[in-house]
């Protein structure tokens, strides 16, 4: 063996992964599970149709998800957090624009007991006054703090001139968005959309069937109080139109950057070629805006472009923060690494690189029971089936530099809405 040869590096043609089993619970519930794993740990997620999307009140939502340990019916904060702690189980909570998360860790041997604990929270929860007063108090006073910060000033701007209107994407926080928040408010909100029939589980870790049968008996008899009638938001979209904005802050020493369009989400053909494009610009410590601008240039720390998506449509960004004096510079090098990809073929080497990445930075996604039930939820909220990895890792192997140029001219062609604060 000659070990100063590099092996010779090949993607994958087919991959195998932990398949989940889907379950119906006796209440019509969707649940899946995935078992395997040589610890006795077990994951469990409720996951609502309850994300930042939903409701006239543009921070409910957090509200009500960040609340839920607050208290329930029986039980204080202090009391909630004792019983979970005796057994020593890790309750979480998450929320984006589209879903609601509340998560369990916990030892296999003590399900029976901290599966009704999770329901408890989540049928039962009160929201005391006091405890809203408080979110509303911290949520005000970081507020204030994130308001002096570019780069969080050029987020809520981009997110805006992308979804424009009354789009609940593009909502910008403003301390009446706390303000509003009542009891009343944050109650009818929970009961609405924190129901049996607009949430699935995903049960991952080391477990046997007893476990499967608790969660039924647990979950499956949680039924709906009374029959919800939750809002239609289909009408809230609006035609998208390029913006351009420069906002002045005298004291900053940074300038942020934003610079995107609208782009397809994981249910259309071209995103998984997209990903590859926007690794190549700017996805990766080897990517070319990083290269220009923080290797040669030495304008930045850091750039990156992402493709984020959401269920309702999703968006290309490139972001980054350089110092003042070379906003300008930064902004035509830029635009220059836009404009190659649009006139020049990606070159054969480059684009090995780019798939392998991706293919190695996708394999390890899926390392493990938890991992996996990560990417379960992610396509059960879009509708879609696990042959989507499979047929992703397919799609990055065969893409071609002609076809990534296709892209670049389609989605880069257009003017981009471009955003900066400092």
């Amino acid at each position: 063996m000659n070990r100063a040869l590099e092996p010779e590096v090949s993607l994958p043609d087919n991959i195998t992964f932990l398949q989940p089993e889907k379950i119906r619970l006796a209440n019509g519930i969707p649940a899946y599970s995935i078992c395997a794993g040589e610890q006795e740990v077990v994951k469990l997620e409720v996951v609502f149709n309850a994300g930042v999307w939903y409701g006239d009140y543009a921070l409910v939502a957090s509200a009500v998800n960040s609340l839920l340990q607050a208290g329930t019916k029986s039980k204080s904060a202090f009391e909630l957090s004792q019983a979970f702690d005796q057994y020593g189980a890790y309750l979480q909570t998450e929320v984006s624009l589209d879903i609601a998360v509340v998560r369990l860790f916990t030892l296999t041997k003590f399900v029976p007991e901290t599966f009704p604990l999770l329901l408890e929270i989540i049928q039962e929860s009160v929201f005391p006054k006091k405890e809203i007063d408080l979110f509303q108090e911290h949520g005000i006073q970081q507020l204030k703090i994130n308001n002096q910060r570019v780069e969080y000033t050029a987020r809520g701007l981009f997110s805006k001139a992308l979804f424009p209107g009354n789009h609940h994407y593009g909502r910008i926080i403003e301390e009446s968005d706390y303000l509003c928040l009542n009891p009343s408010i944050i109650t009818d909100w929970h009961n609405c959309y924190y129901m049996p029939d607009n949430c699935f589980l995903v049960l991952s870790g080391l477990f046997t069937q007893k476990e499967v049968e608790v969660l039924n008996n647990v979950f499956g008899r949680w039924k709906l109080k009374k029959e919800v009638k939750r809002k239609d938001t289909a009408s809230l979209d609006e035609p998208y139109q390029v913006v351009e904005k420069n906002v002045e802050k005298q004291d900053a020493v940074q300038t942020a950057i934003r610079i995107g369009c609208r782009a397809p989400n994981k249910l259309d053909e071209d995103y998984v070629p997209l990903m590859v494009l926007s690794t190549i610009l700017g996805g990766y410590f080897g990517s070319r805006l990083m290269r220009n601008l923080r290797e040669e240039k030495g304008y930045t720390y850091g750039v990156g472009c992402s493709l984020v998506s959401h269920v309702r449509g999703g968006y290309l960004v490139i972001s980054t923060q350089v110092g003042k004096p070379y906003l300008a510079d930064s902004l035509t090098q830029i635009n220059l690494e836009i404009n190659n990809l649009k006139e020049q073929l990606v070159k054969d080497e480059e684009l090995s690189l780019v798939k392998n990445y991706l293919s190695g930075v996708f394999l390890r996604s899926l390392d493990g029971t938890m991992a996996v039930s990560d990417r379960l939820k992610s396509v059960v909220v879009y509708g879609q089936t696990m042959d989507f990895y499979k047929e992703y890792l397919q799609k990055v192997k065969n893409i071609n530099s002609y076809e990534l140029q296709r892209l670049a001219l389609k989605y880069f062609s257009s003017k981009m809405t471009c955003i900066t604060v400092g």
